[in-house]
């Protein structure tokens, strides 16, 4: 039996979620998957008892499929799939090393036959990889939250760095910004804003994180 599962952590300890629909292969979860990617955080593999024993990754890069090379490691905090590219000055973990972290066999999914196309060609955006390494050293600058909200008006994919700044944010930096996390969530542009407050409805997801730490829940 196969299960979409969430991962979220809980005083630096990771912490499974899991959704209650099952699947009878792992090909029919992902699929459904890849309709709701930002929800979830891979398929899980479950015995006849419901232990989960196995962890399968998305082979795609990021959460919303913008960048289509292939992942080869996971961000260390928000557990998103990275490849090379994107990963560049990040803290990241192997897939075995999250296998040790979370005491479980994961595994990358075969690649999927047809590069997943979005509505700005498949292109990657640089600008989210500097807004994500950048979130925690910036975000306080009134110029800085400025220039990123003019991103992400003119390129809506750099919203993925958004996702990982906020998500990367330790419980104590999220206590000591939230005032400016605060301000920038209103300054947002307002398609943003809004996708931002609707996913707060699922708080486990990357987007409900940090729509919850912008103060949009």
């Amino acid at each position: 039996m196969f299960r979409l599962i969430q991962l979220h952590t809980e005083a630096g300890v990771p912490q499974i979620g899991v959704d209650p629909d099952g699947y009878v292969s792992a090909r029919a979860a992902l699929a459904r998957y890849r309709t709701a990617p930002a929800t979830y955080f891979a398929v899980g593999r479950f015995d006849h008892e419901g232990t989960l024993t196995e962890v399968i990754l998305d082979p795609s890069c990021g959460l919303d499929g913008a960048c289509q090379r292939p992942a080869s490691v996971i961000h260390a905090k928000t557990y998103q799939r990275l490849c090379e590219g994107c990963a560049a000055g990040m803290d990241v973990l192997t897939v075995p090393q999250l296998a040790r972290r979370l005491g479980i066999a994961c595994r990358l999914a075969p690649p999927i036959s047809r590069l997943r196309q979005n509505t700005l060609g498949g292109l990657r955006s640089p600008a989210g990889n500097r807004i994500a390494r950048e979130f925690a050293d910036h975000v306080h600058d009134p110029a800085w939250r400025a220039e990123l909200c003019g991103e992400l008006g003119q390129t809506p994919i750099a919203l993925n760095g958004l996702l990982i700044g906020a998500g990367a944010l330790s419980h104590r930096q999220v206590l000591d910004l939230y005032p400016v996390l605060c301000a920038l969530g209103d300054e947002l542009p307002a398609g943003v804003r809004d996708d931002l407050a609707r996913a707060t409805a699922r708080p486990l997801s990357p987007a409900g994180v940090a729509g919850l730490r912008l103060g949009l829940g």
